[in-house]
This record gives C-alpha cells, structure tokens and sequence, in this order.
C-alpha cells in the first residue's frame, strides 16, 4: 500500500476513511463518502471568479481543495472535484486518468484488475459505486427513481454515452466519450476558461447539492428554491424569502455552516442576476 501524503490523509479523514489497498470494494466506499461529504456547489466558483476575474483559472490544488473544504465546506463542478479525486486515488495506488465526456465535462475511468470502471462526482449524479460499464447488466447507477446508464455507442471504438433518467423522463445532458482515450487534468483547462464566461450554466445561478443517504435523499438548491428528494416518498420543495433563510438552510438542512452563501450572492447580483426574481 502507497504511503501518502498528509493533505491526503486529511481528505480520506473528512470522508471517514482510511488508506486501504486500492480495489473495487475501497473504491465503493470513496465514491459513497465523497458524494455524501463534498457539495456539487458553485459557490467556490463565484467567489473564484469574484477574486480572479480577468487573470484567469485555474483547477485548485490539491492541499488548496482539502483546505477549502476544511475552511468553507467548499466541494465544486468536475472539474475540481475530479481532478482532485484523480489525485487522491492516485496517491492510493489506484490507476486512473481522466475522460472527456461530451465537450466540456469531466468523468474519471479506474482501471481494476485490467476492468474499466467509471466514477463521477461532478455531475451531481448518484455513482455510488463504481460503474462497471463493461459488463451488460451491471452498466447503470441510481438514487430512487433517479438512474445514470453508461450504453455502448460502438464497443469497438469503445465508445459510450451517459445517459440520465429522472422519473422515466431522460434529464440532463447526454455525453458521449472514449472510454480508452486518457486525459490529464490540464487537458480540461480550456474548458474551465469557457465554464467562466458571464451566461454560462455555473455563472448565472445559485446552485448547490448534497446527497445524503443517511436520511435517503438528495438536497438540491437552485437559487433561492429547494428540491428535497426521497427514495421512499414524494419530492419536497421549499423556496425561500431571504438570504439569511437560504443561509440558515444550508448550515441545518445542507449541514455546511461554513459555506460563504451571502459572498456567491452578492457575486452574482454584482453581475446582474436576482436570484429571487423569479418570485418578483
């Protein structure tokens, strides 16, 4: 077993884990903890756009990612969520590389005992474990009624798409990708750039969710409206009046206290977007 580094550590122990030798049953239990512990947010993106604008972006360094989530519960988009888990599980001995999945989204393949699996925690999706894509029966993940299916588009090209069902109803972007094509983090920061830009999706809106199967189910906020979703009953929804609602929600309901809400909101207004004009 690799020895690893100390920000590494501390990563594992945030998800209640430890260092174990790399395999499909260890690497379960980091993909369950990370979805369960690291918000799809972009709260952090805001405020890196609020203190970065016009000099560029860049996907947060690994020990820059841990002491983000140890200071302000920040979690992020794909990119530096899976960036930073490649990083991780690199240290862990495993044997991973990223993939480009359509044209600006980022999964990550494992390669197990010379299997390929595929993990994603930056798609807000319910990849509890690893997808063994491979094998007919065994290529899809779900949360309730909430289903990612990774079908074959040519097995000799290796070739797939993601594909997301909500409810029966197809949600979501469908991605195509190489599943043997190898990506490095680097490869991805065009993209990144492009995901900055004033109009794009994590630039226009307040967005955060957690999953949190300990009380089976999905906490979603979209600016100042909240969607709780359950496996064994009917969606919740709650909108709020106020910031200090929004606030006091995500530190009790979200668990994440130390998420800087009011900064992403003002970052947002600051660029013209009323996260409560929907209700005006």
């Amino acid at each position: 077993m690799n020895t690893i580094s100390t920000t590494a550590s501390r990563y594992l122990e945030y998800m209640g884990l430890s260092a174990e030798k790399p395999n499909y049953k260890y690497l379960s239990r980091i993909c369950h903890a990370h979805l369960n512990t690291f918000p799809f947010e972009n709260v952090s993106k805001l405020i890196s756009y609020r203190d970065h604008v016009g000099r560029g972006y860049e996907i947060p360094s690994f020990e820059q990612f841990v002491d983000g989530y140890s200071q302000f519960h920040f979690g992020g988009t794909c990119f530096t969520q899976n960036s930073n888990v490649i990083q991780l599980l690199t240290e862990l001995g495993f044997d991973c590389y990223g993939a480009m999945l359509g044209e600006n989204h980022m999964g990550i393949i494992v390669i197990l005992d010379e299997e390929r699996v595929f993990i994603d925690f930056g798609a807000a999706a319910p990849i509890f474990k690893p997808i063994r894509y491979e094998r007919p029966g065994e290529n899809m993940s779900y949360f309730g009624d909430d289903k990612v299916y990774l079908l074959p588009i040519s097995l000799q090209e290796h070739k797939y798409k993601f594909v997301r069902y909500t409810d029966g109803k197809k949600s979501g972007k469908e991605w195509a990708f190489f599943a043997h094509k190898k990506y490095q983090p680097s490869d991805f920061l065009p993209a990144l750039q492009n995901s900055f830009q004033l109009g794009a999706t994590f630039m226009s809106a307040l967005r955060c969710q957690l999953w949190q199967t300990d009380q089976n189910r999905n906490v979603s906020l979209v600016n100042n409206k909240c969607r709780i979703r359950y496996v064994d009953r009917g969606p919740e929804e709650i909108c709020f009046s106020t910031i200090q609602e929004i606030e006091e929600f995500i530190a009790e309901e979200f668990r994440l206290p130390k998420l800087p809400v009011r900064e992403a909101i003002d970052v947002l207004y600051g660029l013209g977007i009323d996260i409560f004009a929907s209700d005006k």
